[in-house]
């Protein structure tokens, strides 16, 4: 968090109301893992922030938000520490959650948290997005989250997938059966088929994407992050994009979710 220029004795009051922090002040022991990750993902954004215009607010929409642990802390650091106006919408399948968020942010005096029950699909949003996130949206929840951002123009669309169960089950005949025999090779064939033929879609689609390691495999074996801006693919990725994607689902049996969520 020192990159962040955050004093973390200040924000004790901040996290335990957000829950992350117990009476004592300390992380919670089952879930210190999940609070790295986090704050392993808010760089990440920080770094896009930096690059959007300070003369209006900044919008940005968590996909899948659960408790909403990244965006309070993004919201406290773009208030509080950046002293820029900001709009955060959280939208998630789970009413019971988003009854939580709804009295958290009230509580805290952030009156610029929305928070929506619903599929992302059903949630309108009628206004100019900025950015697009979510960590660890399960299978195809994932291909819902990016579509989402797509389908808003979202400048940067972040990225962290989780398990990759409706591919990993369709995968059976392809060249590389020798490989995905074995359970583990499989697993991380899917992983890395699932968000390459993201990346593709997402080029079509005139995004530049990168996709990286966000934190180390200590804290969890899903590390992997993808990253798009829109409008800075190149012209040769974008125009190719699409018959590399084909290419890639003939050989392996397989489709995206993504591919039916936005129009390509």
């Amino acid at each position: 968090m020192k990159n962040l220029n955050i004093d973390l004795e200040k924000l004790t009051p901040f996290f335990r109301k957000i829950g992350l922090y117990n009476p004592a002040n300390q992380f919670y022991a089952k879930q210190v893992r999940k609070h790295q990750q986090i704050l392993a993902y808010l760089p990440q954004i920080m770094a896009a922030l930096n690059q959007l215009s300070t003369k209006r607010p900044i919008v940005l929409v968590d996909c899948g938000c659960g408790k909403s642990y990244l965006s309070f802390i993004l919201y406290a650091y773009c208030s509080n520490v950046l002293k820029r106006p900001v709009k955060i919408i959280g939208i998630d399948r789970n009413p019971e959650l988003i009854r939580q968020c709804k009295a958290t942010a009230e509580a805290l005096g952030f009156s610029n948290m929305h928070f929506y029950a619903g599929d992302l699909a059903s949630v309108h949003i009628d206004e100019k997005i900025d950015i697009t996130y979510s960590l660890h949206a399960c299978d195809a929840a994932t291909d819902h989250c990016i579509a989402k951002g797509i389908n808003l123009g979202a400048r940067y669309i972040f990225s962290v997938s989780c398990c990759q169960h409706t591919n990993r089950n369709k995968i059976r005949k392809h060249p590389l059966t020798k490989l995905t025999k074995h359970g583990p090779y499989k697993e991380r064939l899917v992983d890395m088929i699932n968000d390459s033929l993201r990346a593709l879609l997402l080029e079509h689609k005139g995004y530049r994407v990168k996709i990286f390691e966000f934190i180390n495999t200590e804290k969890t074996p899903k590390n992997i992050m993808l990253r798009a801006t829109i409008n800075a693919a190149k012209k040769q990725d974008t125009e190719s994009a699409m018959s590399h994607y084909k290419k890639l689902t003939k050989l392996f049996n397989i489709k995206l979710k993504l591919e039916e969520l936005i129009s390509i």
